[in-house]
């Protein structure tokens, strides 16, 4: 979706570190702070017709949720 110019991959980076935030609070930065973070933006309305994905973190990045506007409802990865 990404080079159709619909999809965006998201985290949360207050402390400007280039990594997800700890959002859940448990001392740590792991897939659990982007599975809070897509269960948050499935809420939306518009997260109806849309695809939400999960994604680990790797050697190469930290852990994200990929959400895309494909205009139907797709979820993937460990968190619905």
């Amino acid at each position: 979706r990404h080079i159709y110019g619909d999809a965006a991959d998201i985290y949360v980076d207050a402390d400007g570190d280039s990594y997800m935030d700890d959002l859940n609070g448990d001392g740590l930065v792991s897939l659990k702070d982007a599975q809070l973070l897509a269960k948050l933006i499935a809420t939306l309305p518009e997260a109806q017709q849309s695809g939400i994905g999960v994604y680990p973190a790797t050697s190469s990045h930290g852990p994200f949720v990929h959400v895309d506007t494909r205009g139907k409802k797709a979820r993937w990865g460990d968190w619905n």
